[in-house]
C-alpha cells in the first residue's frame, strides 16, 4: 500500500509528537519531517528535495508561522495539501485559512477520530474545517451576497430615486450597472453600446440628477446601503 507523506510542522515538543503519533497510527500515512517552525518547513522541502503529500501546521509559530509559510509553499508547490491547525476558536479562521488557498483547518481540541477523518477527507480532495465555522462562514456569506443582489436590483434602486420619471428604462441600467461597481467599458459589453454612448447617457443622468460627475453618482449609490 501506498502511503501519503507528510511534513508536521508544530513549535510545541508534545504537541508536535503527540500529531506525529495521530498520524503515523495511520494506514494512510507517513510522516518524513517533524520540524518547529514554517522556515524549517520550507527549507527542508528545498534542501532534502522532497514533496510531502500533506505538509501540517501550527498557524502559531516563531520566526515563520503557519500563515506565512502556507502562502509560499502554495506559492511554489500548489500541488502540495496544507492543512492549518489552531488552538484558537476564532471568527476570522476560516477566512484566513481560504486568504492562504489552503486545503483545511483544524482546532487542536478536536477529538482524535475527527482528525484522522479529517486527513482523510484530505486524500479526498475536500477541503475540511469545523463544521460550526464553516457553516456560519458561508452563511454570513450568503447573508451578504443576498444584501448586495437586493440592493442592486432595480426596483430597489428606483425605490431609493423616489421612482423618477425623467429616467429612461436605458439609464436605469446604467445606474444599476454602476451600482454593481462596473466600468463603462463593462456596461458597454454588457448593453451592447459603445463606451461613448455609454458615457452620453451618464452625462445625461448627470445633468437629471443635478450632479456634476461619476464621483458624485457613485457618492449617492454608496448612500443608499448607508
Amino acid at each position: 500500500m501506498t502511503k501519503y507523506t507528510v511534513v508536521v510542522a508544530e513549535s510545541q515538543t508534545l504537541f508536535r509528537d503527540m500529531i506525529t503519533n495521530f498520524v503515523e497510527d495511520m494506514d494512510e500515512f507517513r510522516v518524513i519531517g517533524t520540524l518547529k517552525n514554517g522556515q524549517e518547513v520550507i527549507n527542508f522541502i528545498k534542501e532534502k528535495e522532497v514533496r510531502p503529500y500533506l505538509v501540517l501546521l501550527d498557524i502559531h509559530m516563531p520566526i515563520m508561522d503557519g500563515l506565512e509559510c502556507a502562502r509560499q509553499l502554495k506559492n511554489i508547490y500548489p500541488n502540495i495539501k496544507v492543512v492549518l491547525l489552531s488552538a484558537y476558536d476564532d471568527e476570522e479562521s476560516i477566512e484566513t485559512v481560504l486568504s492562504v488557498a489552503a486545503d483545511g483547518y483544524i482546532l487542536k481540541s478536536s477529538g482524535l477520530e475527527e482528525f484522522k477523518d479529517t486527513l482523510r477527507f484530505i486524500i479526498d480532495g475536500k477541503f475540511v474545517a469545523p463544521p460550526q465555522k464553516l457553516v456560519h462562514y458561508f452563511s454570513e456569506r450568503l447573508e451578504s451576497l443576498l444584501k448586495l443582489e437586493r440592493e442592486s436590483s432595480l426596483h430597489y434602486i428606483k425605490e431609493q430615486f423616489n421612482n423618477r420619471k425623467d429616467l429612461n428604462n436605458r439609464e436605469w441600467q446604467i445606474i444599476q450597472l454602476m451600482k454593481k461597481g462596473w466600468t463603462n467599458r463593462m456596461i458597454a459589453e454588457q448593453l451592447g453600446i459603445s463606451e461613448g454612448t455609454v458615457k452620453n447617457y451618464l452625462s445625461i443622468i448627470y445633468k437629471k440628477l443635478e450632479i456634476k460627475n461619476r464621483v458624485e453618482l457613485l457618492q449617492i449609490l454608496s448612500d443608499m446601503t448607508g
